[in-house]
Parts: structure tokens; C-alpha cells; sequence
């Protein structure tokens, strides 16, 4: 059953946009999908199973080339993860700040920073529900692959204001993505994983001008299906 006869049933008026509150919408859907949110001690588990070294992929590649960054920036890079944005955009910006709120995945990202020779980092363990009152505000905000949140409305207004000039995450484009291995997708979208769509629609009522693209099939290495597509999504501020 599609959104629109829903309200249609409750005798809800839907005429713009402006009239479906997405921030809502989206975490609802995200609880009646029913993935539940991963653990840091979780993070810190595949932490411990990876290499140091071996950054590079076509994904991390794309990403940097869409980052707008000078050599004065600063860049705050939110769910760091072992440090592939952090790392690898490090020699191009002034100061890197990782945050992230497994405690193994900074270990990693320093064991990989001293083997790239990335000595302008800064990390912060912290998590998306906690206070970031001791998180700088950077000239560029990223969060790669980081942004499965419980409340969207509420990572965005939190990544924007950690922002003095530019936002950058990427979100799955594919819906089996984290999405329940008992659930189809295709066949009941409802229960998978929210659509990016989602993200556009809160910063279109934000006032935001966002831009979007797509970076292809590459994140087997986190574990997913080879297939999974990934939204980038930038705005300026």
C-alpha cells in the first residue's frame, strides 16, 4: 500500500511537500524496518580483523574527487571508521578531526595515519546521540558510509552545524542494503532499509540546495552484497 492512500484512509490532505513531515516519516520507517543499531563493541571486533594499509578503492577514490578541499581547511570526518576519508584526505587539508565512537576503529585509524604518514589527526570518540560540544567546527564535513542513523532530521541539522562551509555524506542507494536477510526489498520496501530520497526531501525542507550522485558497487569490503550502490550527497552552506 503506497504512502498516499495511507493518509488518503485517514482522511489525512497531503498538497505539497511541506505537508509530510519526512523527518517523521523517515524514522518511522527506520524502526518498522526493524535493523537494529550496531554496537561500537561491534566496530571494535572488525577493527581488530583488519590490515593496516590498503586504503585505496574505487569508492574512497570518487569520494575524495568530489570533496571541494583547500590546503587552510579543516575537515571533521564523523563515522571515520579505520580512517579511508580521514587518511587519505589528510595530506590535502590543513587538520583532520575522526570521530567515531568505536575506540577500535580510531586505534586502526592511527595505526593507519603513521602508515601513511599522516601526522595532522585528531580523533574523538563520540557517538551520533552524544553532545558534540568539544567537536570543532571544521571548514568541511564528511561522514562516509556512517550515516545509517535512527534520526536523520537529527544527524543532519548535527553535521550542518558542525560545517562552516560544505557537507559531505554518502548514504546506500541500495535498499537490501543493512536491510533484514528475511526481508525482500523489492516486494516489501516498507521493512528495508529507508531510500536516500528520504535525505533529500529533509534538506529540500531545510532550505538546502543539495546535489546528488552515485558512487557504484563498491563496498563488499564492509561486508555487503557486492551490488550496493551508494548516494553521495553534498550541499553548500
Amino acid at each position: 500500500m503506497c504512502f498516499f492512500t495511507i493518509l488518503e484512509k485517514k482522511n489525512m490532505t497531503v498538497r505539497t511537500l511541506y505537508d509530510i513531515d519526512f523527518t517523521q516519516l523517515y524514522k518511522k520507517h527506520k524502526k518498522q524496518a526493524g535493523r537494529s543499531k550496531s554496537l561500537a563493541q561491534k566496530w571494535d571486533q572488525k577493527a581488530a580483523q583488519l590490515a593496516v594499509g590498503g586504503l585505496e578503492s574505487p569508492y574512497a577514490q570518487a569520494f575524495l574527487q568530489a570533496l571541494d578541499l583547500q590546503p587552510t581547511d579543516t575537515l571533521l570526518d564523523v563515522g571515520c571508521g579505520a580512517g579511508t576519508i580521514a587518511v587519505l584526505a589528510a595530506p590535502q587539508v590543513k587538520q583532520v578531526y575522526a570521530l567515531d565512537y568505536s575506540q577500535g576503529m580510531l586505534d586502526k585509524l592511527l595505526l593507519n595515519a603513521a602508515h601513511y604518514g599522516a601526522h595532522n589527526i585528531k580523533t574523538l570518540c563520540k557517538d551520533w546521540d552524544e553532545s558534540w560540544a568539544e567537536v570543532p567546527q571544521c571548514d568541511v564535513v564528511v561522514a562516509s558510509r556512517s550515516t545509517l542513523v535512527e534520526d536523520m532530521g537529527a544527524a543532519l541539522v548535527k553535521l550542518e552545524a558542525q560545517a562552516k562551509r560544505h557537507v559531505y555524506l554518502s548514504y546506500p542507494a541500495t535498499l537490501s542494503f543493512a536491510t533484514s536477510p528475511q526481508v525482500d526489498s523489492d516486494q516489501t520496501p516498507q521493512f528495508a532499509t529507508p531510500s536516500y530520497l528520504y535525505i533529500l526531501a529533509i534538506l529540500h525542507q531545510m532550505g538546502r540546495r543539495a546535489q546528488l550522485r552515485f558512487i557504484q558497487n563498491q563496498s563488499a569490503q564492509l561486508g555487503a552484497t557486492k551490488d550496493v550502490d551508494w548516494a553521495l550527497i553534498d550541499w553548500e552552506l
